[in-house]
């Protein structure tokens, strides 16, 4: 029998691979086993809006103006000790290295995962997204399925009032609730404690989207699936953050301040 996935020859394949033509390995993966129907809603039309880069930082063009990336600002503040201890640890050219690859991984992974929420086939994932970024996704395909009633997928939100701007992964009810869904991938898994940045940046998206559309988010759901094999759903209320994302925007500004002077 030849898998029609990995086109694998597969000398004694069990009952199962022969009923499915799928080789052990690939339906350890699930992936063509099931595939769930997400409904999507309209909403209110937001006006798009451009990434640019202005001095090397990446901005997005708004009807109000150029206005920083949520991601960006957040970078541009002090790492966290372990971070930066971490960088110390290793060096910079293997940090970096390490952070290119965590980049790449991740957009993988996002891609992957577009494409499920979109109701779009999923074949051929490990030619398509990588062996890594399909294991991943394999780890959340469970917590996705969690997800429906779908906004938007990698909409470009700003606010005004801010003068922020960013692209969230997915706006959409989890176990439904509606909330901002942040999709994240790591060599290691996180605790909560390490990744108040992502509740922050998700917090930002919940107050654009409010005040781009009316609608009020107050979940943040950030999933997670990490190398190591474990898969964690971090739940929050933005109002647990709305402060920490004030004080950030003020530091950018104090710190902005201070390069220019």
């Amino acid at each position: 029998m030849r898998c029609k996935l990995c086109l694998k020859v597969v000398r004694h394949p069990s009952i199962k691979s022969k009923e499915i033509q799928v080789c052990g390995a690939c339906s350890n993966l699930r992936l063509v086993l099931h595939q769930k129907s997400f409904n999507h809603v309209e909403h209110p039309e937001i006006p798009y809006i451009k990434q640019i880069s202005s001095n090397g930082k990446r901005h997005y063009e708004t009807p109000h103006g150029d206005f920083i990336s949520i991601t960006t600002m957040l970078h541009q503040l002090p790492s966290s000790p372990g971070l930066a201890e971490w960088r110390e640890r290793v060096g910079d050219d293997v940090a970096n290295y390490a952070m290119r690859l965590g980049g790449i991984r991740g957009t993988r992974l996002h891609n992957a995962v577009e494409t499920y929420l979109k109701n779009e086939p999923m074949q051929d994932m490990k030619q398509s997204y990588g062996v890594t970024a399909t294991g991943l996704f394999e780890l959340m395909q469970p917590a996705l399925d969690n997800i429906d009633n779908i906004r938007e997928i990698e909409q470009r939100l700003f606010s005004q009032k801010l003068e922020i701007a960013g692209t969230t992964d997915c706006v959409a009810e989890y176990n439904g609730v509606l909330s901002i869904i942040d999709f994240k991938s790591s060599t290691y898994m996180k605790d909560k404690d390490s990744i108040t940045d992502y509740f922050i940046q998700a917090t930002f998206y919940s107050l654009a989207w409010e005040e781009l559309t009316g609608e009020k988010i107050e979940q943040i759901v950030i999933i997670m699936a990490a190398e190591d094999g474990q898969m964690q759903v971090f739940t929050e209320q933005r109002s647990n953050y709305i402060e920490s994302l004030n004080q950030a925007i003020v530091d950018y500004k104090a710190m902005s301040s201070d390069q220019i002077s």
